[in-house]
């Protein structure tokens, strides 16, 4: 039935149809609401065949596996780099990672801080020079993950220590990933990273430099800006940032196998019980 209802449309409707679903895919709402959105989408497909696909499948795991093969958008790159990075033992990982006007895709803690900022074949690069500009205050590392064919056009936009990393599909629909510039060392401005701190996490900073906190974040702000004149920081700063995220990334890779691919930032933010999110088993694979 599947394949009878993609050949109802061309490629770029295919796109299309993923494009909407991608926009309005919240992982929240009932079955049936994503069920009214995807009959929406394929405009072209009776009701009843829309139902009659109802009752072979859930709609996470139809929009899931439509996007994986046909639309690689931001969320399906992020979930095959996640599957990239999940085994490296000593790194923790983090999603949308607020820094000064920017939100950084990637943030990966090891012994370095790298932010990892993906540009899709559909993303333009508008926003990239302002990206670059808070990501290289606040990360000692920066890579820019694009299309294997968007290697050399995206150079026009990254300054020469910002490292480059493409992607592409084989066969098989597995990402291959390949670095095809190193990210050059890079010195941090710690003030900035305090700048971008919610006033809790000034406090547990504050504690892990053995530091009382006061009772306003203004205040709290200029104890650390204090702190840091007086000494280094930075480490004590990446080992915060290790806590904050290790809970969280150690929760989305012993729950990977039962997460269905896009849905991992979800899963991630909210620590919820696949079991209890998913309605139905995952026990349509075969389906595509």
């Amino acid at each position: 039935m599947y394949k009878k209802l993609l050949n109802e449309y061309s490629t770029n409707e295919i796109i299309q149809i993923c494009k909407y679903l991608n926009k309005e895919y919240n992982i929240y709402e009932p079955d049936d609401v994503r069920w009214d959105k995807i009959g929406y989408a394929f405009y072209k497909t009776s009701k009843e065949t829309i139902s009659e696909l109802q009752e072979q499948t859930f709609s996470n795991e139809f929009i899931n596996r439509l996007l994986l093969k046909y639309y690689t958008c931001e969320r399906v790159v992020k979930y095959h780099f996640i599957k990239f990075l999940k085994d490296a033992i000593h790194d923790i990982v983090a999603f949308e990672m607020s820094v000064g006007d920017s939100r950084v895709d990637i943030c990966r803690i090891n012994g370095k801080l790298c932010a990892y900022e993906i540009k899709t074949e559909y993303d333009n690069y508008d926003r990239l020079t302002t990206q670059m500009k808070d990501y290289f205050k606040a990360f000692e590392k920066v890579y820019i993950i694009v299309p294997n064919h968007k290697a050399n056009v995206v150079k026009n936009y990254i300054p020469p220590q910002c490292g480059i990393i493409t992607y592409r599909l084989d066969e098989k629909d597995n990402m291959i990933f390949s670095y095809k510039r190193s990210a050059k060392n890079n010195i941090c401005d710690i003030d900035f990273c305090i700048n971008c701190l919610s006033s809790g996490d000034l406090i547990k900073l504050l504690r892990l430099l053995d530091t009382k906190p006061s009772k306003t974040k203004k205040e709290n702000f200029e104890l650390l800006l204090n702190v840091s004149k007086e000494k280094n920081i930075w480490p004590t700063y990446k080992c915060f940032l290790k806590d904050k995220y290790n809970e969280q990334w150690n929760y989305l890779k012993n729950n990977f196998d039962k997460i269905l691919p896009i849905d991992c930032q979800s899963f991630f933010s909210s620590k919820m019980n696949p079991e209890i999110l998913y309605e139905k088993e995952k026990n349509h694979m075969a389906f595509f």
